[in-house]
């Protein structure tokens, strides 16, 4: 029996695991729960055999040779994006298209975030990023800031180390923020900012009915030299975290006792199966193909990998698929 290390969030698909309702054969595991930028973090060092790891971050990791980690295709994080983009209430921009020409910060340009949504920019709206100045800056006041700016062929970018972005967005003194994070100045009682795309749950819905779409955020990794060792190992993690994903959805779907916080959770649940289908979270790579194809030519287009990446090249093993497993429970 092998003892491994994991770090990744607690979501509720990876909590059986976490928990031990959900074993991996063969695998003592001991679980740290930690944010996921704090396991992206700790990831440099290898500090975890596995571990939640950006989609983004291994990308770029392929460039320098052969990073640490392996990357799996188990997906612990996805999400739509549309509602990633936040916008000075005074500056007159109702569209993507008035978003030419303006100063946008965000935290780290390189995210997978924003990945996707200068995609969905440029893609739908015909709005590409060297049309906008980029301020990379702490989102928080507090919040450590860049050192230096993300350095990307024909795009302007000026890191504010001193600066944050929620405070600037405010005073105005920028006309946007992009990101996954929420800046403190958008809220109730605080107009003087908006999101770009206020009814963002309908725009999203939209944009899977067109692409079929559901954006992947991060992937699992395991430490290179494990996976090197033991052959067998990474399709027995991904067949646990296969059985944990399916026990979450079961939750979900359970009236009796409430999964989550939420009055309506098994109505939500229904409604997001009749438009996506009842594998609307899958694992493996047939499942994912096309999302992750796009995701490696947004991030290629984008001049974030020296080279177009295809999926089937990195992910391991490139023959799970969460449709053929057959789990079972500890």
């Amino acid at each position: 029996m092998l003892t491994l290390t994991l770090a990744c969030a607690a979501y509720d698909r990876t909590r059986p695991l976490i928990d031990g309702r959900v074993a991996i054969e063969g695998v003592e595991l001991r679980a740290t729960t930690l944010h996921p930028e704090a396991a992206f973090a700790r990831a440099k060092a290898a500090e975890f055999d596995l571990t939640e790891l950006s989609l983004s971050g291994y990308l770029r990791s392929l460039d320098a040779g052969k990073p640490t980690y392996v990357a799996l295709p188990v997906f612990p994080s996805r999400a739509f994006r549309h509602s990633g983009i936040y916008v000075h209430a005074g500056r007159g921009i109702r569209s993507p298209a008035e978003l030419r020409g303006r100063t946008i910060g965000t935290p780290d340009y390189k995210t997978t975030a924003n990945v996707w949504i200068r995609a969905f920019l440029a893609h739908d709206h015909g709005v590409q990023p060297h049309e906008m100045q980029w301020m990379e800056a702490a989102m928080e006041a507090g919040e450590p800031g860049p050192a230096t700016a993300t350095a990307v062929p024909g795009v302007s970018i000026l890191a504010l180390p001193d600066q944050d972005l929620s405070g600037m967005l405010a005073r105005g003194e920028i006309d946007a923020v992009v990101g996954a994070k929420v800046p403190s100045c958008f809220g109730p009682g605080q107009d003087g900012v908006a999101r770009l795309f206020p009814d963002h749950q309908r725009v999203e819905q939209d944009y899977y009915r067109r692409t079929g779409f559901f954006p992947i955020m991060h992937v699992l990794g395991l430490r290179r030299d494990l996976h090197e060792r033991h052959p067998w190992l990474a399709q027995a993690i991904c067949q646990g975290f296969e059985a944990a994903r399916r026990m979450a959805l079961q939750d979900l779907r359970d009236v009796c006792q409430l999964a989550a916080t939420l009055p309506w959770v098994a109505a939500e649940y229904q409604r997001t199966v009749d438009l996506m289908g009842e594998d609307y979270w899958p694992y493996g790579l047939d499942a994912n193909r096309e999302v992750l194809q796009a995701f490696a030519r947004y991030h290629f287009q984008q001049g974030l990998s020296a080279r177009l990446h295809s999926p089937g090249d990195w992910l391991a093993p490139a023959n799970f698929s969460s449709n053929r497993v057959t789990t079972r429970s500890a």
